[in-house]
């Protein structure tokens, strides 16, 4: 517990430097959606591959690898399931209800998830399964995610094209797999300025956290039901759904670590994935809406995801 609360403080500080470097405008809407692209494009895929790349293949992992992708897609599917009692609830239209969906079944795994985990369980096992769990959950993003939005938008699925799955993420990971299976080692000349770059992955991506809080305003933010019953089915009711599922298997002989199983449930209880609100803007749906649930979701994630890690430790 100790641990995940300080990690999530250190998150939330260098966050905070992100919103003030917005406020002072050395970042500017440009700049961040650079960031992105930085991230997503180098340092992570760098972060991926060193980490795999670096690691022996046990059979822990190899047992648990498939365990923790079903459970990623067991997640979304469940969340699925939720936003659409939830959305009914809220009496939703069609756009409100297709942006509610997607961003209550899809989380922050990489700019949040990735570094929390990482930090959590040091040495690269918490990220070689949040990185499985987030293969899982982008490949359904990518499809499911898009599809939902796109018809939302009355817009063709022009967007679920290969691309999205052949990125340089999922490349790193294949890359990087094959490094470990076949014990293929990086020379430390090279080995040094790779991991140092990697672990730049948890600075920007919450800078660039910061940037996207400091262009909220905090009324809407306070006033916004839909918001507030998203974070709950995301945060603590899936999650906590999820831990008992996996759970009760592991005592019924499932073999899944300790470890496996709380990134996974981790994963889960993320809050919204910011990528949701570009792509919004982008169909031309409620871009604003997506971010206000961006916001919510992030900032009651920092009191939710000790809960979920405290309530799941009673139990292992």
């Amino acid at each position: 517990m100790q641990i995940i609360i300080e990690q999530i403080l250190v998150l939330a500080l260098i966050s905070i430097i992100g919103l003030i470097a917005f406020k002072l405008k050395a970042i500017t809407k440009e700049n961040n959606a650079g960031l992105v692209k930085v991230i997503l494009k180098i340092t992570l895929p760098i972060l991926i591959f060193t980490t795999f790349a670096n690691t022996n293949l046990d059979k822990e992992i190899i047992q648990n690898f498939p365990i923790v992708f079903i459970s990623a897609i067991i997640s979304v599917s469940l969340l699925f399931f939720l936003s659409n009692i939830s959305s009914k609830f809220l009496k939703l239209d069609k756009e409100n209800k297709a942006l509610h969906n997607a961003h209550t079944m899809f989380g922050n795994t990489v700019f949040l998830g990735f570094p929390l985990l990482d930090a959590l369980f040091p040495g690269g096992e918490g990220l070689i399964y949040a990185t499985i769990f987030q293969l899982a959950h982008d490949s359904l993003m990518w499809t499911w995610g898009v599809l939902i939005m796109s018809k939302a938008a009355n817009k063709t699925s022009e967007k679920v094209n290969k691309k999205h799955l052949l990125n340089p993420i999922t490349l790193s990971f294949v890359i990087g797999l094959i490094f470990m299976i076949f014990k293929i080692r990086i020379p430390s000349l090279a080995l040094k300025p790779l991991l140092g770059i990697g672990h730049t992955t948890i600075y920007i991506s919450m800078i660039y956290v910061g940037a996207v809080l400091a262009q909220a305003k905090l009324k809407p933010l306070i006033q916004n039901l839909r918001s507030y019953v998203l974070s709950f089915n995301k945060l603590i009711f899936a999650p906590l759904i999820l831990a008992f599922i996996l759970i009760l298997f592991k005592n019924f002989g499932l073999h899944i670590s300790n470890t496996a199983l709380i990134c996974a449930v981790l994963q889960t209880a993320m809050p919204c994935m910011i990528i949701i609100s570009v792509l919004a803007e982008d169909l031309g749906l409620n871009a604003k809406q997506a971010v206000e649930n961006i916001l919510v979701s992030s900032v009651l994630s920092i009191f939710t995801l000790p809960l979920i890690y405290w309530l799941i430790s009673i139990f292992l």
